[in-house]
């Protein structure tokens, strides 16, 4: 998934109107590899739309007639199906990653998204249901060109909302629906698109917000449940598993780490909750995969709360996002006796700074034992550029412990 070129397809579930549910259109999926897919928003349709029905029904019955099968794939807007060999990237539209044109709540609030530690016994998915349904709303957004649909969380019980950046992405206006069927008009705090996170607000009071729980305590096989609007029927839930974590998948160029499920998350969902078996939201619904065949089924993907946390925390704060990398690189398994030796050092790194080389062994980070890259991949789901995190080393029989700052990716040369 490296190469943007492979066959994945990197777009997105397409975003469906809440009233009436339409029926689906019809687009093709690449010939080879893995889509991934992205919920959009839908080109508006204008009158034309109606010869342009005709056209195809006509040719749909010349096809019967003749006998001919034509082949197509359930996943979005209506486009033919590519030729083989033919180009799948040209014939995509563009769609908006710019924040929507709406109006700017206030920043700098001190508003924060608090992460609570399970406790109680489990629920039931009828108990997780009535806990969190007051807490997920719809979400509407529209420009001259498009509308779309979407799912998202409560956060503050003054109108705080989580929800995926492209849910509202290009958008002139976005509306909230709650659960009580009233609609408000959102105004936006906060958005990062290749984060895939956004932060709304409404003027309310009296909410149900959502209780966060700590995806870092996860583990792979524990159930779950997504709450969403899966081609706008309205708070759906869906149960499933943990099926893996710290999952990597690359969307519209930027790798995500993710957690994988297999509750189902359908055009809709995203922006939705995926909640652990206590009833707190984990993860927010982000995409899904599908193939041209129909075999690939509940391989759906969250953003980890702990990732939440830190985009929604610096986003209501009114600061940018910027990713960071430790500036180093390990072997994938474990060192003798523990840990994971350190493979490679950018020179223009702080890590390089502070020391560390090639050969060195990494045994704790943060006060936590390094036993895979999976524990470092974890740990950086907190942090951004220029945060610093506690490493200890060992060389020749040696331990060391240096507070290391992350660098920007652009300038981890190796």
């Amino acid at each position: 998934m490296d190469n943007k070129h492979d066959g994945l397809w990197q777009g997105g579930p397409w975003e469906q109107p809440s009233q009436p549910v339409p029926n689906l259109p019809y687009i093709p999926v690449p010939a080879a590899g893995i889509p991934v897919l992205r919920p959009r928003k839908r080109r508006r349709k204008w009158p034309w739309i109606t010869g342009l029905a005709i056209l195809v029904l006509a040719l749909c019955l010349l096809t019967v007639v003749l006998g001919r099968h034509l082949s197509f794939s359930l996943s979005g807007p209506g486009y033919l199906p590519a030729s083989p060999g033919e180009d799948w990237w040209a014939q995509q539209e563009e769609y908006s990653t710019d924040p929507p044109n709406i109006r700017q709540a206030p920043t700098g609030t001190g508003v924060t998204l608090p992460l609570q530690a399970a406790a109680g016994p489990a629920l039931t998915y009828t108990q997780i249901y009535e806990k969190n349904a007051p807490s997920i709303v719809s979400i509407e957004s529209q420009s001259q060109s498009e509308y779309g649909t979407g799912t998202g969380i409560i956060m503050t019980e003054d109108g705080y909302i989580i929800t995926n950046a492209h849910v509202v992405a290009g958008a002139d206006e976005v509306r909230v629906a709650l659960s009580n069927n009233s609609v408000l008009q959102a105004s936006l705090v906060g958005f990062d698109a290749d984060e895939d996170l956004a932060v709304l607000k409404v003027d309310a009071s009296g909410l149900t917000p959502a209780e966060f729980g700590d995806s870092a305590a996860l583990r792979i096989g524990d159930p779950v449940a997504a709450i969403g609007d899966p081609l706008g029927y309205r708070s759906t839930i869906t149960d499933g598993i943990i099926s893996a974590l710290d999952r990597e998948v690359e969307v519209d160029g930027t790798t995500m780490v993710l957690i994988q499920t297999s509750a189902a998350i359908n055009f809709g969902n995203s922006g939705g909750a995926l909640i652990n078996q206590y009833g707190q939201v984990v993860g927010v619904t982000t995409i899904k995969i599908v193939t041209e065949d129909g075999s690939a089924e509940a391989l759906g993907f969250a953003i980890p709360t702990t990732r939440v946390k830190y985009v929604v925390d610096r986003l209501i704060d009114g600061q940018v996002i910027h990713t960071g990398v430790f500036g180093f690189t390990v072997y994938t398994f474990p060192a003798e006796g523990g840990g994971l030796e350190i493979m490679d050092v950018a020179p223009s790194s702080d890590a390089y700074a502070k020391g560390i080389r090639p050969g060195d062994i990494l045994l704790v980070a943060n006060g936590q034992t390094i036993t895979s890259t999976q524990d470092l991949t974890r740990l950086k789901q907190s942090l951004g550029l220029g945060d610093t995190v506690s490493l200890t080393y060992l060389r020749d029989g040696q331990s060391y412990t240096v507070d290391v700052a992350l660098v920007d990716p652009q300038e981890d040369n190796r």
